[in-house]
């Protein structure tokens, strides 16, 4: 039930947000306001990265160990994440439902604005992030899910 509540407030948060972020964007434009999105998503990606680095208390960290770490933000907020794939220099999985997803569904956003915002984002938090961790490896979201049934693929990797 604990994963559930979290999924349902993180909804709620995420609506907010989204509603504020579609209200910006009818006043200063779209571009506007997902380039002030991602400077924002930057700036808590950076924080959230030496947080978690500070927590684990090691040095530069490995694409399984800064997997273990990094899976805690989307864990946070109610994403389950399930590996498919997993290599010393890779790890690929694959996000379920999603409150991001959920929040711009309710506020009428359609896919394609939805996918712009994740990759402008949530998806630009989650890289700054990795990239605090160990500066070699980087973070991508390569599949934008087609609707709430479908999922995210995405991978932390080592360049």
């Amino acid at each position: 039930m604990a994963i559930e509540d979290t999924y349902n407030g993180a909804t709620a948060a995420m609506t907010f947000m989204n509603a504020y972020i579609k209200t910006v964007a009818e006043e200063i434009g779209m571009d506007r306001a997902v380039s002030l999105l991602t400077k924002m998503c930057e700036s808590m990606g950076a924080m959230q990265g030496k947080i978690l680095k500070e927590q684990a208390g090691a040095g530069e960290l490995d694409v399984k160990a800064a997997w273990a770490l990094a899976k805690t933000v989307p864990e946070g907020i109610g994403i389950g994440a399930e590996v498919i794939k997993e290599s010393p220099k890779e790890i690929v999985f694959k996000t379920g439902r999603c409150p991001l997803y959920s929040a711009g569904q309710m506020l009428g956003l359609d896919n394609n604005t939805m996918e712009t915002m994740c990759r402008n984002g949530a998806a630009r938090l989650m890289d700054t992030m990795t990239k605090v961790l160990n500066p070699n490896l980087s973070y991508q979201l390569r599949k934008f899910r087609s609707g709430a049934e479908d999922f995210c693929e995405e991978a932390i990797i080592q360049s």
